[in-house]
């Protein structure tokens, strides 16, 4: 049996914990930029604002822990767990993976300090201290450049909002400053431009613009085989028909498991698949990558979406903008291959 496809649970905790993440380290940097000059809510006590500052930095440590641990062992992108505190070291998206890993290492570096503050002394502990205003716009940039929600108008106000919410704080900050801080106030104000320009200029070069995802460094294998082209001029038929064929197992010397079916349609044509996972301890595998190729008038390639015991279901597209949703129902035994594929006409291929 083959198991595991498509947008797991883990998947989404992951999402979810980073979004919560980023608006908590947030909340707590604009708190540590108002708390440092002194300042805070009208008629809140500063022991409250600092316990508030403590528990949302210990917050953001907790849900970034989770966020690891779901990303991890998610099986859809090959990220090790050393890829989460080693920079710039992942097969998948290295520079964007990379700049959340190194606000990772900040933040457990300010937090292993603070939690030795008496013995290292203050001076010590301030200078590590200040690094934790540099992983807020590292951890900005990651979940942009590496999250899937980029283009979703809700995560583009959300980031808008913690990006308004510190540059705020920080000018509230900076206006306040005494004379003598007035290289340090020109400095930190040159930067805030810099990023409030510099941040809407890659996005439209980037992850709103087509073709993000392979620019960013995803894994050809992760990717659609197929592009979104130009409409069709004419939609392919919807069919049925029997299959049969081979099957081929292979381990590769990582301990993956290469699954390859070659069948063939009858009354002419034939269906490649071939999915790539690591083995699960009741048998069968769970999916990392596929490639899906349908020679059938046309020639038409994809991948899996959809992966339930023997039934699985891909979308896969054709040069001239022809695609199909294909669902192959397999009967497997003893390296021979019997079943059943019907196809249906889509409108457009997945996008990368």
């Amino acid at each position: 049996m083959i198991a595991a496809a498509g947008p797991s649970a883990l998947w989404y905790v992951s999402r979810g914990t980073g979004l919560t993440a980023l608006i908590a380290l947030t909340a707590s940097v604009v708190l540590g930029i108002l708390h440092a000059d002194r300042r805070r809510p009208a008629g809140a006590p500063r022991m409250l604002v600092e316990s508030a500052h403590r528990t949302l930095s210990l917050l953001v440590l907790a849900l970034l822990a989770v966020h690891i641990a779901t990303t991890v062992l998610d099986p859809f992108a090959p990220i090790r767990l050393a890829d989460a505190v080693i920079p710039f070291a992942s097969s998948y998206r290295p520079l964007w993976l990379g700049l959340g890993a190194l606000a990772f290492d900040i933040l457990a570096a300010v937090a292993i300090t603070s939690a030795l503050r008496l013995r290292l002394g203050a001076r010590a502990w301030r200078a590590v201290h200040w690094l934790a205003y540099a992983c807020w716009p590292l951890a900005v940039v990651h979940g942009l450049g590496t999250g899937t929600d980029a283009r979703s108008t809700w995560m583009l106000a959300l980031t808008a909002a913690c990006v308004a919410a510190t540059l705020i704080a920080a000018a509230v900050r900076l206006a306040g400053a005494g004379p003598g801080a007035r290289a340090v106030r020109g400095a930190a104000a040159a930067a805030a431009l810099a990023f409030l320009l510099a941040l809407p200029i890659w996005l439209a070069q980037g992850p709103l613009a087509r073709g993000w995802a392979r620019r960013a460094g995803t894994p050809p294998a992760l990717l659609a085989s197929a592009a979104v082209p130009a409409p069709p001029r004419h939609n392919p038929q919807a069919f049925s028909t029997t299959v049969s064929g081979t099957e081929r197992d292979a381990q590769t010397a990582d301990g993956r498991i290469v699954v390859d079916l070659a069948l063939h349609l009858h009354g002419g044509g034939e269906v490649r698949v071939r999915l790539a996972g690591d083995p699960l301890d009741g048998g069968g595998v769970a999916m990392r990558s596929s490639a899906v190729t349908l020679r059938r008038g046309h020639t038409y390639a994809g991948r899996i979406q959809t992966l339930r015991g023997n039934v699985l279901e891909s979308l896969v597209g054709a040069p001239d903008g022809r695609a199909l949703h294909l669902r192959l129902v397999l009967d497997l035994g003893g390296g021979t291959v019997r079943g059943r594929l019907t196809g249906e006409p889509a409108t457009a291929v997945a996008s990368s």
